[in-house]
C-alpha cells in the first residue's frame, strides 16, 4: 500500500483558470480534515479538489511515513486577529522517506520545514497539483499579521510570484513577486507588507503562488519554531513606476545586467550592507557597501528576478527594490 501511494505522487503543474485577486480563506476560517491522515488533523482548505491552503500534513498518514504535524488550527495562543482561526505553522523533521519524496517532485527544501502554501490539489485517478491560486490582477502588496517564536535564532518567511502563462509556449513565466523575512520574535500580533515588484508592464498574471515557513528554508533550521498567519489581504494595484517610491534613492546599473550589477545610493544615507534574494527567498549574498557604492559579481546567477535590501549600520532595512539577469 506504501508503495502504491507513494507512486501515485505524479504532480501536473497546470494553468489555472483566470479569477479576481481575492484571496482564498485569508482568514484561515475554513478547515478541514486532512485527506490521508483524516481527524483531528486538519488543513487550512476546503477539502481534496479545491484551491487554497496546503501543506505536507498528509505525509503524518502511518502508511506513508508518519511525519509529524506542522500546520494546526489554533484559536487560543493568541487569539486570533479576525475570526475564530488561525494558523499556526511548527518546524518539525520529516521522516526520511517523506521527505526523498519531496525530493523527488521538485520541492527542494530541509528536511526540517513547515510551510503553507497556495496551490490545488486533487487525488482521484491521480495525484494533481496546481501549485497557486487564480489571480488575474497586477497587485501591489500583500499584508498579514504573524506571531513568531523561534526556538534559538532562525528566519520566517514570505514569498510571492506572480505568473502568466504563455499559450503559444505552454508554459508559466515569473512576471513578478515579492519576498519578506523577519529574524526576531514577535510574541504578539505584528502587521507586515510585501511588496510586490514586476519585470513585465504589459504581462498580465493569472496565478499568485505564496508560501509561508516557520524556519529558514536555506541555512540550518531549527525545530519547534512557530509561526502563525490571520488576516491576509492585498493591496490596490498601482502603476509599475510608483511600486517603490524608495528606489529613487538608488540607481542600479547595467539593468538587467550579465557579468555584473551595480547599485549607487544618491542621497546622503548612511548605508551599511545589500543583501541579494531570489523570488523564492533564497539569499544569493550579503555584501558591504562602502561609499555608498556596490559592484556585485552576477556570474554566478542564473537568468531572473532578484530583490536587493539595503540596510544602514544599525540594520534597519532602508530600501527594497529589484534588478534583473539575462544570460
Amino acid at each position: 500500500m506504501k508503495k502504491v501511494l507513494l507512486s501515485a505522487f505524479a504532480m501536473v503543474v497546470l494553468g489555472l483558470p483566470k479569477l479576481s485577486a481575492q484571496i482564498i480563506n485569508p482568514n484561515f476560517e475554513t478547515w478541514t480534515p486532512d485527506y490521508l491522515a483524516g481527524a483531528p488533523v486538519m488543513d487550512p482548505n476546503t477539502g481534496m479538489g479545491h484551491s487554497g491552503w496546503w501543506d505536507f500534513n498528509f505525509f503524518n498518514y502511518s502508511l506513508l511515513g508518519n511525519s509529524p504535524v506542522t500546520v494546526f488550527q489554533d484559536s487560543v495562543n493568541p487569539t486570533p486577529i479576525s475570526g475564530k482561526f488561525c494558523a499556526k505553522i511548527i518546524s518539525e523533521p520529516m521522516y526520511k522517506q517523506d521527505w526523498d519524496t519531496l525530493k523527488q517532485f521538485g520541492f527542494n527544501i530541509p528536511d526540517t520545514n513547515g510551510i503553507i502554501f497556495t496551490a490545488f490539489y486533487s487525488a482521484r485517478s491521480r495525484i494533481t497539483v496546481k501549485n497557486g491560486i487564480p489571480c488575474t490582477t497586477k497587485i501591489s502588496s500583500l499584508s498579514f499579521w504573524y506571531r513568531y517564536v523561534p526556538n534559538g535564532s532562525d528566519t520566517c518567511s514570505c514569498s510571492i510570484g506572480m505568473y502568466h502563462f504563455d499559450t503559444a509556449t505552454k508554459q508559466r513565466e515569473l512576471i513578478g513577486g515579492g519576498f519578506w523575512n523577519n529574524y526576531t520574535a514577535k510574541t504578539n500580533w505584528t502587521s507586515a507588507t510585501v511588496p510586490i515588484i514586476y519585470d513585465s508592464a504589459n504581462l498580465k498574471p493569472d496565478t499568485i503562488v505564496i508560501m509561508y515557513s516557520a524556519c529558514s528554508l536555506y541555512s540550518h533550521p531549527k525545530a519547534g519554531d512557530t509561526m502563525n498567519i490571520d488576516s491576509v489581504t492585498t493591496g490596490l494595484p498601482l502603476g509599475i513606476e510608483n511600486l517603490s517610491q524608495q528606489n529613487s534613492h538608488v540607481n542600479v546599473y547595467p539593468n538587467p545586467a550579465n557579468t555584473q550589477i551595480n547599485l549607487a545610493v544618491t542621497s546622503q544615507l548612511s548605508v551599511g550592507k545589500v543583501e541579494v534574494y531570489d523570488l523564492t527567498g533564497k539569499l544569493m549574498g550579503s555584501y558591504a557597501m562602502h561609499n555608498n557604492l556596490l559592484t556585485i559579481n552576477t556570474q554566478q546567477y542564473n537568468t531572473g528576478i532578484y530583490f536587493y535590501k539595503i540596510y544602514d549600520h544599525s540594520g534597519e532595512q532602508m530600501n527594497v527594490g529589484k534588478f534583473s539577469v539575462i544570460k
